[in-house]
């Protein structure tokens, strides 16, 4: 499962980045916005790209693999 590894709204709200700065310019949509607030990492790449360049990280800055039983259970080649 992938998890952030920091908390992305606090972090855009360092750079300036609010709910309402990134629905007027279009950055990031609302339903992304809201992704980030919960902590919902089913984003596109896209979106990821963004928040790389808007941050000035890299993606293993920004999220990392946790391994689940769930994980084993659907993804384990057996």
């Amino acid at each position: 499962m992938l998890v952030y590894k920091i908390d992305i709204i606090s972090e855009l709200e360092k750079v300036g980045i609010n709910t309402t700065v990134a629905r007027k310019t279009g950055i990031f949509g609302q339903d992304t916005m809201r992704k980030f607030k919960n902590n919902d990492t089913n984003i596109s790449l896209e979106i990821l790209n963004r928040l790389c360049f808007i941050l000035e990280m890299q993606p293993r800055d920004i999220i990392k693999f946790v391994e689940t039983p769930e994980d084993e259970e659907k993804y384990a080649y057996k």
